[in-house]
């Protein structure tokens, strides 16, 4: 355990060293704000226009949509960037070296797993904190203490899903080249799979599958209703029933797949199921290329 506590503050210190690493972790986040300033937040309220009127109210509700999808790509995000020095660290021989200590290789990816988690808690909770203050600077208000609790857990499953998907895709890398590609793909395509960049609800049926199947999706989906709940009850107070939940199919914080409305708890099963498999399969992964290393 004191091998894994080293090995976790040493990961640490130098993630926090490459400040281009922890940059570009973020730059899909930063595209995804300029594209809601451009004309997502646009377009969502103009749709929302139309079944009823426009309150401050309605920009929060907005605001708050976009924030779930925000804090549910960080997580990976950051996670990912964090598994680049493990890459790094294969490509000039530091993993070796490692070995000449009396540490095992168990403990030795455990230690990256471990400051996966710990980066992509702490850059989300600051985000978290951020993203309050811009809702209350812009009209709206803070979360209540049982919001706040929700969202602090479902956080933390975003990151420790996140770590495990990442740790899983990242064993299939061995070089920093193919390590940028992949962190440029899945920055590209996390805006599509959360419905962030285009809502669910204006794709195409198959394409909407895909995304609820995707099951970092469901942390997206979890956040907006932690954060939306307030905000729906005042937007859609005067509207008819059927707008609001017109509105929750449109932008994803209501799946509905093959006809069937998926709840909140099949949610959190299908984000509690894909950890068990994540974290046998990555278990399972180690071992195997541990056999190969010999």
């Amino acid at each position: 355990m004191e091998a894994i506590v080293s090995l976790v503050g040493r990961n640490s210190k130098v993630f926090r060293r490459d400040k281009t690493s922890v940059f570009f972790s973020l730059l899909s986040v930063i595209i995804v704000i300029v594209l809601y300033a451009l004309f997502l937040q646009k377009m969502q309220v103009d749709s929302i226009k139309q079944v009823t009127e426009a309150t401050p109210q309605m920009i929060t509700m907005v605001n708050e949509w976009l924030i779930a999808g925000l804090l549910s790509m960080i997580a990976v995000t950051t996670t990912l960037a964090s598994f680049g020095l493990a890459i790094k660290d294969i490509e000039t021989k530091a993993s070796a070296d490692f070995l000449t200590a009396p540490v095992s290789r168990a403990a030795i990816q455990m230690g990256y797993v471990l400051n996966a988690f710990i980066i992509g808690s702490v850059f989300s909770f600051i985000a978290l904190i951020g993203c309050e203050i811009y809702i209350v600077a812009t009209g709206g208000a803070w979360l209540s203490f049982t919001s706040l609790l929700k969202v602090v857990g479902i956080l933390l499953l975003s990151v420790l899903l996140a770590s495990l998907f990442n740790v899983v895709i990242v064993m299939m890398v061995h070089t920093l080249n193919a390590f940028s590609t992949l962190s440029t793909i899945v920055g590209t395509l996390l805006g599509f799979l959360c419905g962030v960049y285009v809502p669910i609800g204006a794709l195409p049926s198959f394409a909407q599958n895909i995304i609820m199947y995707f099951p970092i999706s469901h942390t997206t989906l979890l956040l907006r209703n932690a954060f939306m709940e307030s905000s729906l009850a005042d937007v859609f107070a005067g509207a008819p029933a059927e707008a609001e939940e017109q509105y929750k199919l449109m932008y994803g914080v209501t799946y509905k797949l093959h006809d069937n409305v998926l709840s909140l708890s099949t949610s959190y099963i299908i984000i509690a199921v894909t950890i068990a498999v994540l974290a046998v399969l990555s278990i399972t992964l180690f071992h195997r290329r541990e056999k190969r290393l010999g």
